[in-house]
C-alpha cells in the first residue's frame, strides 16, 4: 500500500471505533413516575339494626306467704290460731259457748241481733286481776250502752241468777258459767235463748297484757257463729 494513504486509514479506523463504542452503550432511560394502580377498597357493609322484641316481658306474681296474709282472727271450727270459739247445743233453746285462749288475760262473748235488732247486742266480759276476775255484762241497744251489770259473783258461785238482754231475749245461766282455770284459758257460759225473736250471731274475743299488767292490748275476735230458732 502506498505510504500516502496510511493516515487516512487510521482516521477511518478511529471513527469506526468511536461509532462502534457508541452503538454498544445502552440507551439511558428516565424512571417512570406513573401512578401505581391500587387494589379496590372493601365495600363497607351496614351493621344490622336490632329491633327490640315487641312482646311484653312476662311478670311473675309473688306467691302469698303466711307473713303477707292478714292476722288470723280465730275460727269456730278450731282449725286456726288465736281464740277458738265452740258452740254446743244443750237443747232447742239453750247453747253452751266456750272461748279458749291460753295466753289471754280477758275474754269476751258478744251476742248480736239481726234485722230490726241489728244494732242491739250483749257483751259479757271476764278480765283477770290480782284479786279475782272482774265480770261485766254490757247491754247495748240501737248502738248505745244502756246498762252495765256487775256479774263478778259468778266467779265464786255467790250469784243466784244471771242477767238478760231484754230486746234480744238472751239470758245468762249462772249454773253454766265457768271461768278460765290456770293454764287452761277457757271461758264458758250457758246462754238461754227461749225469748229470742230474731236470728242471732255469737262472737268471741280475747286480749292480753302486752305492755304491763292490767293494761289490755288489742282484742282479737273470732268468726261469728249464726244461731236461729
Amino acid at each position: 500500500m502506498p505510504a500516502r494513504f496510511a493516515p487516512v486509514l487510521l482516521v477511518t479506523l478511529a471513527v469506526l471505533a468511536v461509532a462502534g463504542c457508541g452503538a454498544a452503550a445502552p440507551a439511558s432511560t428516565a424512571p417512570s413516575f406513573a401512578p401505581v394502580a391500587q387494589a379496590p377498597r372493601p365495600t363497607l357493609i351496614a351493621a344490622p339494626t336490632l329491633t327490640p322484641d315487641a312482646r311484653p316481658t312476662p311478670t311473675t306474681t309473688p306467691i302469698a306467704t303466711p307473713e303477707d296474709s292478714p292476722e288470723d282472727v280465730g275460727d269456730v271450727d278450731g282449725d286456726a290460731a288465736g281464740p277458738e270459739l265452740t258452740v254446743e247445743d244443750v237443747d232447742a233453746d239453750t247453747i253452751q259457748v266456750s272461748l279458749a285462749d291460753p295466753s289471754a288475760k280477758a275474754w269476751r262473748l258478744v251476742v248480736a241481733g239481726s234485722g230490726t235488732r241489728a244494732r242491739d247486742r250483749w257483751e259479757i266480759e271476764v278480765e283477770t286481776s290480782d284479786v279475782e276476775p272482774v265480770i261485766t255484762a254490757t247491754e247495748i241497744r240501737n248502738g248505745k250502752v244502756v246498762d252495765t251489770m256487775d256479774l263478778s259473783g259468778f266467779g265464786d258461785g255467790t250469784a243466784s241468777a244471771g242477767g238478760c238482754h231484754p230486746t234480744l231475749g238472751v239470758c245468762l245461766d249462772s249454773d253454766g258459767f265457768s271461768l278460765p282455770a290456770d293454764g287452761d284459758g277457757t271461758f264458758s257460759a250457758r246462754l238461754e235463748l227461749q225469748g229470742a225473736t230474731v236470728p242471732l250471731t255469737v262472737r268471741g274475743g280475747t286480749a292480753g297484757w302486752p305492755a304491763e299488767p292490767f293494761v289490755l292490748g288489742p282484742w282479737t275476735d273470732t268468726e261469728a257463729f249464726p244461731w236461729a230458732a
